[in-house]
């Protein structure tokens, strides 16, 4: 599920995290201070003191996935007599004033603060404001296994800072290529697993004669534009180079890569071609969206949000499919690789019932809760022997295959980057399909934005 925080964010999405820092490109500076470390892995009930737990939640009240937090505060209330719940609402908009509290020393006791694959929330660990959480991971419970176990090894990466647990993930999410199988089918055709393919199969559905556009997009998000030339340049360049030109102290530069120059190439040949939906560049992402599940474009790129966030507006038998981003001929990147971000609840140093709040981490990230929240929500579990959610055709398969695979945070993390790297990265791919810059002129203008970004992180040191 995406939030419209993060935008994405919609935000979801997002929120304050994301990107994934390969270790060859890691620039983290050393802890500062020592993480504070729970007393008690798995206390005895006796153990847990009852008590004011305040949880920082994503949702508003009254929608299905508050319901579902608030049935655990109900249970820790219930088994914990004089324990006191309250939800404060976290998302994008209240962060800042989230993020006071957490330096002025009064935080939540449950938050959304940390991910382990964007170096931009480092900083929260690194000055001891998160509480290490590996001995309530590691310690094994009474039929040996720990509460680690649990969790799917791909999505470990989002919990954890230098082999040390500081997350307990609740749901995944997914960049994935949706499609209407419906469609496909009636068309007999396959999703397409190759970028060849791709513009294969978006060359037919142009072409039938139905009037139904390829690709349904937004201009309207940079981010959503985004996400083709990033899958594409993870592809042509791997994701270990992307990083360092977003985040190193290089003098690397776009132009003077061949791979980058093909990743832009081959994104214009998609709004050349006239694979997008007509008016993709004022019609905003909701509306998009809900296009797509009108049948008004036969594939959408997008996280495996996409399902929860618009539930209430897919028809009726819609048969929704997904299949990961294509490979690529001849790219230097792992053509496995799939960008998305396990979302994880933190408990903060200065929590005032850390034992508490680890219980009710463990009861939201148990198989039965996870189980149902996949079942009625839609949300894709980082938990092993949690079944995929029903109605996403082909959803399993992308996580049987993946187990393996690189994770790469969505976005690089440029949505929590600092200095306007969001824009700096994104705006001149909107801008070239725009019309307005040439493949070459767009990269020259990413690279004059980066430059201008590193000497203002290099003035704040």
């Amino acid at each position: 599920m995406r939030t419209k925080l993060e935008h994405f964010i919609s935000a979801v999405v997002l929120l304050v995290l994301m990107v994934t820092l390969l270790p060859a490109c890691q620039s983290a500076t050393p802890a500062q201070t020592q993480a504070p470390t729970a007393e008690s892995a798995n206390p005895p009930v006796s153990q847990i003191k009852p008590g004011p737990l305040e949880v920082g939640v994503l949702w508003e009240e009254g929608s299905p996935s508050f319901t579902f937090v608030k049935e655990i505060g109900d249970s820790l209330e219930k088994d914990y007599p004089g324990t006191k719940i309250t939800y404060t609402f976290n998302n994008t908009a209240a962060r800042p004033a989230i993020e006071a509290r957490m330096l002025a020393g009064d935080p939540l006791d449950i938050d959304f603060i940390y991910e382990g694959m964007d170096p931009n929330s480092y900083e929260w660990v690194e000055k001891g404001n998160l509480l290490d959480l590996t001995n309530a991971m590691t310690t094994p419970r009474a039929d040996g296994t720990a509460w680690k176990d649990d969790f799917n090894p791909l999505f470990m990466p989002s919990m954890m800072y230098k082999d040390k647990y500081y997350g307990a993930s609740e749901q995944v999410f997914i960049w994935l290529l949706h499609y209407n199988k419906e469609l496909f089918d009636k068309w007999g055709l396959q999703p397409p697993t190759t970028w060849d393919e791709l513009l294969q199969v978006s060359d037919k559905i142009k072409n039938n004669g139905e009037g139904i556009a390829p690709l349904a997009v937004t201009g309207q998000y940079n981010g959503y534009v985004g996400m083709w030339f990033d899958s594409l340049a993870q592809r042509y360049v791997g994701s270990q180079k992307v990083m360092e030109y977003l985040y190193g102290d290089t003098t690397m530069k776009l132009t003077d890569d061949p791979g980058f120059l093909k990743a832009a190439q081959e994104m214009k040949k998609l709004k050349d071609n006239g694979y997008l939906i007509d008016g993709w560049e004022a019609t905003d992402f909701t509306t998009t969206q809900v296009y797509f599940f009108q049948g008004k474009a036969a594939m959408i790129l997008m996280g495996s949000w996409l399902m929860t966030e618009m539930k209430d507006s897919i028809p009726e038998g819609f048969q929704l499919a997904v299949a990961p981003f294509p490979t690529v001929t001849g790219g230097n990147g792992r053509q496995d690789a799939l960008f998305g971000r396990a979302l994880s609840w933190s408990v903060p140093a200065k929590s005032k019932n850390p034992e508490l709040a680890i219980e009710f981490l463990r009861r939201f990230t148990s198989k039965e809760t996870s189980t149902k929240r996949a079942a009625e929500l839609g949300a894709v579990s980082p938990l092993l022997g949690v079944p995929a959610p029903a109605g996403i055709n082909g959803i399993d398969e992308v996580l049987e295959n993946a187990k393996t695979a690189e994770f790469i945070l969505y976005g690089y993390g440029v949505e929590s980057a600092k200095f306007g790297l969001q824009a700096a990265w994104y705006d001149p791919m909107v801008e070239m399909w725009l019309g307005k810059l040439t493949p070459e002129e767009m990269l020259a203008k990413i690279d004059a934005n980066l430059v201008s970004i590193r000497e203002q992180r290099k003035a704040a040191e």
